[in-house]
């Protein structure tokens, strides 16, 4: 039976609403400053590829400020927030997409290799979260801190162990950002997406023959599609979500909570017929 789906279209409102999206030049980041220009917002697009960044940048004139950024520095978090105040005269909203996520097996990791994955995702994070929330805070405005996890963050997975911890610490982060925050009425949760379809075209090899296996037994038997993590970004950025802080929304299709039903529901052992009321005739 052929896989088929209806997403239902909500629309938000973000006019007058000044946003910041890390890791803007592609993916999931192209995506969100779409949504989040679409819905009304100013967006400030920060990533460290020119290219890829122009080219999300370049349908939405000066509704956009772009910035080639390196999060892991402070200077260049602080440079990031400080265009949003200067260009927009406020930050109303941080979503820390960027990451890196190269995979190497356990054995074969090289520490200068762990140490990029952590700076770029994990320093970067709470650089962005610190000193986006000190602007809101310092202009008197609740605000939203959107942080990214991964569905590996739970799960083991071979290749993934810079990766997969450095999520799993950022869910720890956020959980900590968003009790020391809600004082100030800033809300920080964590999007934790699963497979989506954001990988490259052609896919190498090695990735097309795992994804091949991979994707049947996913519940929905399908990768999820970015603009389904941005929508849920959209919900947690208005105010539809002004009470959820400290959450974890997990965007996986099913996946982290077991494999797909490829057959009927039989149960045919003996021991439990007496709970059943089968019988071994039948």
């Amino acid at each position: 039976m052929k896989n088929q789906r209806s997403v239902k279209e909500i629309t938000y409102h973000f006019g007058g609403k000044v946003v910041i999206v890390t890791g803007s030049a592609r993916g999931i980041g192209r995506v969100m400053v779409k949504g989040f220009v679409e819905a009304g917002a100013q967006v400030v697009a920060a990533d460290r590829d020119m290219e890829g960044l122009e080219k999300t940048c370049e349908p939405y004139g000066d509704k956009v400020a772009a910035v080639i950024s390196d999060i892991s520095n402070p200077s260049d978090a602080n440079k990031i927030v400080d265009l949003a105040m200067d260009r927009f005269n406020g930050l109303d909203v941080c979503v820390n997409n960027a990451a890196v996520a190269p995979h190497t097996a356990l054995l074969e990791e090289r520490f200068e290799v762990w140490d990029k994955v952590y700076a770029s995702n994990c320093r970067g994070t709470f650089l962005m979260t610190q000193a986006a929330a000190k602007a809101m805070i310092k202009q008197s405005r609740a605000g939203r801190i959107i942080n990214f996890s991964s569905g590996v963050s739970q799960r083991g997975s071979p290749g993934t162990a810079a990766y997969a911890s450095s999520r799993a610490a950022i869910e720890s982060f956020s959980r900590v950002a968003a009790i020391e925050l809600a004082p100030y009425n800033i809300l920080v949760n964590t999007v934790s997406p699963g497979l989506i379809d954001t990988q490259p075209k052609p896919l190498p090899k090695n990735m097309a023959m795992n994804l091949k296996a991979r994707i049947p037994t996913l519940p929905l038997a399908r990768p999820g599609e970015p603009e389904e993590v941005a929508n849920v970004v959209l919900f947690l950025a208005s105010s539809a979500s002004s009470y959820i802080t400290g959450a974890v929304i997990v965007v996986d299709g099913g996946s982290g909570i077991g494999i797909r039903l490829t057959n009927s529901v039989v149960d045919d052992d003996p021991r439990y017929f007496w709970v059943t009321g089968k019988s071994c005739s039948s």
